[in-house]
């Protein structure tokens, strides 16, 4: 096991109210439950990965790269259920496996985190940690696909999210991760 493989095994957890942190409303007065070991505990709202990259607050922190090629697709404004989720960003040991590989490493009730969510996930954490990326300069593979089976990816590059769309589905990448959800 390499050492990148080792420290996102034992990746610390997390607990954020998305809600508040991005400035989309206040703070709820219902405690998050407790996040497991290599868990994010995050709240959400209604939002879709362009209502994120204008939020406010994302707009001031310059947290989301300026990207305009995927404004075309449903994966920009589709929008989240809101509530209360548990993410494993990443799932351990799912680099260096294809899509579905990666896809039979999820628990029971898990789902591969959609973009938005995960792009939420990785703002708070930007937020919260003065711009550390929980990543740690790898790629989480999101739930949407592509005409043409080309995966949608975030990654973290300079302290900004960014939204990619490759070829990962065939073939495994080492630094390339997938990124686990259920609705608590």
């Amino acid at each position: 096991m390499s050492i990148s493989e080792q420290k996102k095994l034992h990746a610390s957890f997390y607990s954020y109210d998305a809600v508040a942190i991005l400035g989309f409303g206040e703070k709820s007065r219902d405690p998050l439950p407790e996040p497991a070991p290599g868990e994010v505990v995050i709240r959400v709202g209604a939002w879709s990965l362009q209502d994120l990259r204008t939020c406010e607050t994302v707009v001031m922190y310059n947290f989301m790269c300026v990207q305009d090629w995927y404004m075309k697709y449903p994966l920009n404004t589709a929008k989240l259920t809101p509530g209360i989720y548990r993410v494993r960003m990443p799932v351990p040991y799912s680099n260096c496996k294809n899509f579905a590989e990666q896809k039979k490493l999820l628990l029971p009730g898990e789902e591969v985190t959609p973009v938005a969510l995960a792009a939420a996930v990785l703002l708070c954490h930007l937020k919260q940690t003065s711009g550390k990326d929980l990543l740690e300069n790898d790629w989480t593979r999101c739930a949407e696909v592509l005409p043409g089976e080309r995966c949608v990816a975030l990654d973290v590059d300079e302290g900004r999210v960014r939204v990619y769309s490759r070829f990962w589905d065939v073939f495994p990448y080492e630094f390339v991760w997938v990124s686990a959800a259920r609705k608590s």
